[in-house]
């Protein structure tokens, strides 16, 4: 296993990049519905010292430095299914400057990322990230692609209103008050009533956006989410959905982790690294198809999102048909009628 994921000679990328579009392809996409590219780091905590390219990270799960690596993550959202795209590991300078190279930022790699997705023909495409990749070289990617993008941003950014420059933490409180509307938002468990507010503006080196203000009525300023956009056009209820759907990468990042493995790689090399992130998410898409698979012509229906079972019900419903085919292959070898049948019923049963 070594040897396949640190030496030989094949390319995950493009192996996980043909997979996700052939499933793409089997769903039957129609002009006009949308496509969510979801870009975000995940941290990979390490304690080999020999290990290459590991540095000293914050780890926001356990609010504490760690040694280990950061993987930049893209992952393909279309009718609520979530496919895993792309894995990059984040290399510091110091791990850069050893091998004569120059180091990457994480947001040049979002960008990169962002130009290199090719989603199939007549699909709209969001680009959903968090308020670290708010910055002109991803946004400017996602312009020049043609693409909408939606962030969170931070409170001490400044937008340039009216003629006059204010922080978005210092806005959202007297918009929402004056200008707050109370709307009724879905949720994954039943309808929750928020306050939302909207305001067109400029953000510096970025360009034009449409900034959505929301609150649940009863929490405190602090928990104030602000959004900005490039769809200026777009309406505030649609703004918060749409980037709502980021949590996917989320749920992702669970699953790989806990159930596929992602951080449990012992290889020291690079390339042995990342191929074992790029086969955690080969796991996880085989999983999806073979969900799909039972879900049938319901995924191929335009613009409705597909209701999968929950992830240990597809892990079961998996092992349970591999187990299944395995017995039967076994049995088949039996050539008396009454034996075969005695021992699949006796193994299906154990």
């Amino acid at each position: 296993m070594g040897r396949f994921l640190a030496k030989s000679s094949w390319d995950a990328p493009a192996v996980l990049t043909t997979l996700v579009l052939g499933i793409l392809r089997w769903l039957r996409p129609r002009a006009g519905e949308w496509i969510w590219l979801v870009i975000d780091d995940t941290r990979i905590g390490k304690r080999a010292r020999r290990m290459a390219a590991v540095k000293k990270i914050w780890d926001h799960v356990e609010k504490r430095f760690v040694r280990g690596h950061m993987v930049v993550t893209a992952a393909i959202v279309f009718r609520g299914i979530t496919l895993p795209w792309r894995f990059h590991l984040w290399l510091p300078k110091e791990y850069c400057k050893k091998k004569g190279g120059k180091q990457v930022k994480m947001t040049a790699i979002a960008a990169e990322m962002i130009r290199a997705f090719d989603p199939p023909t007549g699909l709209k495409v969001g680009v959903l990230f968090e308020a670290f990749s708010l910055c002109p070289q991803v946004t400017a990617a996602c312009q020049n692609r043609g693409f909408s993008w939606f962030s969170v941003a931070s409170r001490n950014r400044n937008l340039e209103c009216n003629g006059q420059q204010r922080s978005i933490g210092a806005i959202g409180p007297g918009l929402l008050k004056h200008h707050g509307q109370r709307v009724r938002m879905r949720r994954s468990r039943g309808w929750r009533w928020m306050t939302i507010a909207t305001i067109n503006g400029r953000l510096k080196k970025i360009g034009d956006v449409r900034g959505v203000y929301s609150k649940r009525p009863g929490d405190p300023w602090k928990k104030m989410v602000a959004i900005v956009t490039n769809a200026t056009t777009m309406p505030p209820r649609a703004i918060i959905a749409n980037h709502e759907r980021r949590w996917a990468i989320e749920v992702l990042f669970k699953e790989l982790k806990g159930t596929f493995g992602l951080g449990d790689y012992p290889m020291q090399k690079r390339q042995g690294m990342e191929r074992h992130l790029h086969l955690c998410g080969l796991a996880h898409l085989a999983l999806t198809h073979h969900a799909l698979r039972a879900v049938g012509a319901q995924a191929k229906q335009a613009n409705k999102d597909v209701p999968p079972p929950r992830f240990q019900e597809r892990l079961d419903a998996m092992r349970r048909e591999i187990r299944e085919d395995n017995i039967e292959r076994f049995v088949r070898r039996i050539r008396h009628a009454k034996i075969r049948r005695r021992v699949r019923q006796q193994l299906l049963a154990a």
